[in-house]
């Protein structure tokens, strides 16, 4: 079979392989994450919750489908509003020096985070003064009757402790003022190299650049250069310093995927390589902090937790390059390697085109 009749077999195999791919499985986020905050003021504890609608619609009849405009998203989630009380009861607990609070529902909306809509819940639990020297929080929500993936990033400011806290399937309970920041540390780690984990869009960006470098240290320059860029709008947007809708983001996401791929056919000796990461870069690290949606202000537990999962990032691009580069630098040593390397560049072409029309027209 001739080489080129291969290269195409292989490139036909790995577009259909794409149109079968779910969209959701090209995003920036899981099914079902979600944030929180949790304040004090006077006698009342305030827990803000927000949860993805629709995912909360698996579990709660909310009457409302997909497409429909947000005010009957609203309409719907208040007239459900005991039906919501009664499925949050068991699965959000507080307890004040051990003892459960019994809180109620004092407002709901619906807001738009990222391509998704998010039910905001607003619970507050009376307390007394005299009694807020402990505070607990066990968390359940959707773990065990939807999805074991799930995860909220709780952020808490009560009396003089802050912190963030990540709630899964396997910590499910938060002990306010008591963690340590290794632990904060290892979890937000945990989050960044998982999210590079299940992005494939970002794992098949890192191997368009290791597949363009001939030398270990072209590898090191695109790869530093690209982790400063994300570095930095990373932090910007996490912070809400930076806000541009994912609409615009991901099809850019998509679209370097593809550039890269076709500058390594057609300039893979570009002089502009590292200016055109360094664009790419930005873009990416926007579409990082689709995970990383803190509600608090600016605080060092705050920055902790975006340094510890660009941490987490970082060592699941390391990874990845690990794996790639020395594999790559064997298969280079015999003939049949260009058209392995031809093919697989064009593959992943086919997927960034692929993936930036149909966020395009999503979007």
């Amino acid at each position: 079979m001739k080489t080129w009749i291969k290269c195409w077999f292989v490139i036909l195999c790995i577009w259909m392989m794409a149109a079968s791919i779910p969209g959701k499985a090209w995003a920036h986020t899981d099914n079902s994450e979600g944030q929180s905050k949790v304040t004090v003021n006077n006698d009342t504890l305030h827990y803000d919750l927000y949860i993805d609608f629709f995912e909360l619609g698996r579990v709660v009849d909310l009457g409302v489908q997909p497409g429909v405009p947000q005010s009957e998203l609203k309409t719907a989630l208040q007239n459900k509003q005991t039906d919501v009380t009664e499925y949050l009861e068991t699965r959000l607990e507080v307890f004040i020096d051990g003892a459960k609070a019994e809180g109620y529902i004092s407002n709901t909306d619906v807001e738009k985070k990222l391509d998704r809509e998010y039910a905001h819940i607003k619970i507050d639990y009376p307390i007394s003064s005299s009694s807020s020297t402990s505070i607990q929080i066990d968390y359940s929500i959707f773990f065990d009757d939807n999805d074991p993936m799930h995860r909220n990033i709780v952020s808490y400011e009560v009396g003089g402790d802050k912190g963030q806290f990540i709630f899964n399937a396997s910590d499910r309970q938060l002990q306010v003022g008591k963690g340590t920041v290794f632990g904060q540390v290892s979890r937000f780690i945990q989050l960044g190299f998982h999210h590079i984990m299940i992005g494939i869009d970002h794992i098949l960006f890192v191997i368009a650049l290791v597949l363009g470098s001939r030398k270990i240290g072209d590898v090191l320059k695109v790869v530093t250069v690209f982790t400063v860029a994300h570095s930095v709008t990373l932090g910007l947007t996490a912070l809400n310093l930076l806000n541009i809708p994912p609409e615009i983001i991901e099809p850019l996401i998509a679209l370097s995927i593809a550039y890269v791929a076709i500058e390594n056919i057609l300039f893979p000796t570009s002089k502009y390589r590292l200016w055109v990461v360094l664009g790419f870069g930005l873009f990416h690290g926007m579409g990082f902090a689709g995970a990383l949606q803190l509600t608090s202000d600016m605080t060092w537990e705050t920055l902790l937790s975006i340094l510890s999962f660009n941490v987490g990032v970082e060592a699941g691009q390391a990874l990845v390059i690990l794996l790639l580069f020395p594999t790559l630098f064997l298969v280079r040593r015999f003939q049949w390697s260009g058209w392995v390397q031809g093919t697989a560049t064009t593959a992943i072409a086919v997927f960034g085109f692929w993936w930036y029309f149909e966020r395009f027209l999503v979007a």
